[in-house]
């Protein structure tokens, strides 16, 4: 890998196009980078230590330093920077805070210091093993989830974050309400007046000409412009620093090493172990924060990103830095943003950053105290409106109302509560509106009932006369997506329109069939709505039966309710659903038959009397053809529970069923099985002839003693020389059945 950057880094050098803007970005990129630092550094190192923040900036540079070259050098990203951020060093700074108060009275501020630095190295190495951690298992991945309005929403809301920054190194004052009456003053309005003219004019040079001089000739032009107004005015270099226009008061001298191998005798433990709770926060900060902005990074580079891999550069750099006792750093997006932004994606931008660092941290930065201001804040205000046009407007036309609404939102709640809170609030908005559009959602994909849809069990003519009769007392529902709160209630409300469809009936019971082959899951909240439908469908006349159940839901409804659980049916899939549903039918309708007071045996007779015959009929003719084929046949008994073909085998002739009870069944890719269909006298299976590549279909299983006649494929070769007459009858009554069980499977592909 070293090898391959090296070259990518030559061809960059070897190319003016791609080496000026990288460079001028990086050495603008660099000072930036210190300037925020050495402000980290105050921040940990404040009250009882201000006196150490000088040396706290050596930890804060040297750490950027080392995340700069590791990132840059070993990223999937060529642009990305990685620095020790604000977030971790907020948490060391109240961690900083609570030693140093805890030793005030017991040990001495050089203690204190030492006892930071250790905490500081705990909290960074800690990151970097759950780094690892994450990485090694894969849960990066889980940031693909993130909705793209919160995503939107966090980018436009760094994007704000850059234009309040860079308002606050030129003006000194916040973009905030508590800061608005400091920057509606005129000496306010006159620094600021040049740093957004040079925003301006980066916006509008590098939309129009998309050059590669465009940003050093901006910078250079604006330094130029600075020290001719510097000499117009006849302004010196000492007043224009004292008059706050010069970054000043950069520390001069090596910054770096802090510690020596004599401090470590001076940590105090019992100080540093009470904050390990606060310290614990660090990783865990900061590993969202990395996701979110690896996350972001995709989505605003239009690039893929292998977040094990990021995760895993960003350890490295930690385990490399932490030791020495520099804060948690990872990516940052907003200096990763800059060199795309001013039209260089290279990793010169990273290098030539870390070589103004690394000057800064091991020699002084006492030079860059004369860098115009304005010219660096400018830079950032050109940034943050950069991204704010791209994630707070051109989103516009890419989304719904609602979703350029959340985007909007969690950029206010950004620009309010800040960046975890304004992410954080994203997150539970987004997850509100999925609950809400997720619950509009027909839950109900499609309904039928048994007088298109019936089950493969074969039965006899005057049985399917009686189901078709009562066909519309078997209604099916077929249930598909998650069912929680929101689904569950809408199914429940569609049961019960249902359930009001058909009034009590004493005598006939009505079945409903809740088919939930195509839901993924359900919560408890569905459970009680499953119990109170079973409730509302004893009272109305109706029986439930649960077709495909998810794993653990008749478990879970028996443990809350045992009785009502009871009332309903439990089927492994739709089609054995049907059959219970078509066997408690039959059984009403044996019952009636058998009254002595109606004469509705002899009704059944007179509808069923056409088609008996045609039964009749293929049954003789099937006879017949048995006694043709007999000196070709092979005689096979079963008995129940015998495989007499497996899914996949290959089959080696045909199966004629001349009596006995058989079925065929299919194992599905999730492991479910599937009946195909059942088989009885004059049912044939296997294949006629071997297909390549295609084994059986199903795996065919006696559910009773069968006797069966066997036609090898070659013997059927030899009838076809041998006796025409009979190969031509054999293929016609194949034919007749395939077609019967095409117009079966199509029937039942439309009803499900």
């Amino acid at each position: 890998m070293l090898q391959a950057r090296l070259r990518e880094l030559a061809a960059d050098v070897t190319d003016p196009a791609r080496l000026i803007p990288a460079v001028s970005a990086g050495l603008v990129l660099g000072l930036l980078v210190i300037v925020v630092e050495l402000s980290l550094a105050s921040l940990i190192f404040s009250g009882p230590l201000a006196g150490y923040a000088a040396r706290g900036a050596g930890l804060t540079l040297f750490g950027s330093f080392v995340f700069c070259v590791v990132v840059t050098m070993c990223s999937g990203l060529p642009m990305a920077i990685s620095v020790v951020e604000d977030a971790p060093s907020a948490i060391l700074g109240s961690v900083a805070a609570g030693i140093a108060a805890s030793l005030a009275t017991t040990g001495t501020p050089q203690q204190a210091f030492v006892t930071v630095g250790a905490a500081i190295l705990v909290s960074t190495v800690a990151s970097a093993a759950l780094f690892l951690l994450m990485g090694r298992f894969g849960l990066g991945n889980l940031m693909r989830y993130m909705p793209y309005p919160v995503v939107g929403g966090f980018m436009a809301g760094i994007g704000w974050l850059l234009v309040s920054g860079g308002v606050s190194i030129v003006a000194d004052a916040p973009l905030t309400l508590t800061g608005l009456q400091q920057l509606c003053t005129a000496h306010a309005a006159l620094r600021l007046a040049p740093a957004i003219a040079l925003a301006l004019a980066l916006l509008v040079g590098l939309s129009r000409l998309k050059s590669m001089y465009v940003l050093p000739a901006v910078l250079l032009l604006a330094i130029g412009l600075f020290a001719a107004w510097l000499l117009g005015t006849g302004q010196s270099l000492a007043e224009a620093k004292s008059a706050g226009l010069l970054l000043g008061d950069m520390p001069s001298g090596a910054l770096w090493p802090v510690f020596t191998a004599a401090d470590r005798a001076m940590v105090r433990w019992d100080a540093l172990i009470p904050q390990l709770p606060q310290l614990c926060t660090i990783p865990l900060v900061s590993a969202i924060s990395l996701l979110l902005i690896s996350s972001g990074l995709e989505t605003a580079t239009r690039r893929d990103v292998d977040l094990k891999r990021e995760l895993y550069v960003n350890a490295l750099a930690n385990l490399v830095a932490g030791p020495a006792a520099a804060p948690t750093g990872y990516t940052a997006l907003s200096f990763s943003m800059l060199g795309p932004a001013t039209g260089s994606d290279s990793r010169l931008v990273g290098l030539a950053s870390a070589i103004v660092i690394g000057v800064a941290t091991f020699f002084g930065a006492a030079a860059l105290s004369l860098f115009p201001r304005f010219v660096l804040g400018g830079l950032v205000i050109f940034l943050g409106v950069a991204t704010l046009l791209d994630w707070a407007v051109a989103t516009r036309p890419k989304v719904t109302r609602v979703e350029y609404a959340l985007i909007l939102a969690i950029l206010c709640a950004i620009g309010v509560f800040g960046f975890l809170s304004g992410v954080g609030f994203g997150l539970l908005a987004a997850a509100i509106i999925f609950v809400v559009q997720y619950s509009r959602l027909p839950v109900v994909r499609q309904t039928a009932d048994a007088t298109t849809l019936s089950s493969t069990h074969n039965r006899p003519v005057p049985d399917q006369h009686l189901l078709r009769a009562r066909g519309q007392d078997i209604r099916v529902l077929k249930v598909a997506g998650y069912l929680f709160f929101g689904s569950a209630n809408a199914l429940s409300q569609t049961v019960g329109e249902c359930l009001q469809s058909r009034a009590a009936d004493a005598q006939n019971r009505a079945h409903l069939i809740l088919d939930f082959s195509e839901v993924t899951g359900f919560d408890s909240s569905a459970i009680n709505c499953f119990l109170r439908m079973l409730q509302r469908s004893a009272a109305s006349g109706w029986r439930l039966t649960f077709a495909t159940p998810p794993a653990g839901l008749e478990t879970q409804m028996r443990r809350a309710e045992p009785a009502e659980t009871d009332r309903a049916l439990f089927a492994p899939d739709l089609d054995r659903a049907l059959e219970l549903c078509e066997d408690a039918i039959l059984e009403e309708e044996r019952a009636r038959l058998d009254a002595p007071e109606t004469d509705a045996r002899d009704q059944l007779f007179d509808l069923a009397v056409d088609d008996m015959m045609d039964r009749l009929e293929q049954a003789e003719r099937f006879e017949s053809l048995v006694e043709r084929l007999g000196p070709h046949l092979l005689a096979r008994h079963a008995k129940k529970d015998d495989v007499l073909l497996r899914q996949g085998d290959p089959s080696e002739g045909l199966f004629l069923f001349v009596s006995g009870q058989a079925e065929e069944t299919r194992v599905e890719s999730d492991g479910r099985a599937t009946r195909l269909r059942t088989l009885g006298p004059g049912s044939i299976a296997g294949q006629a002839q071997p297909v390549k590549n295609a084994g059986a279909p199903g795996t065919v299983t006696a559910l009773s003693d069968c006797a069966i006649s066997f036609l090898p494929a070659e013997a059927l070769k030899r009838l076809e020389n041998e006796d025409p007459g009979s190969a031509l009858a054999l293929f016609a009554l194949l034919s007749s059945l395939l077609e019967s069980r095409l117009a079966d499977t199509l029937d039942h592909a439309a009803h499900n």
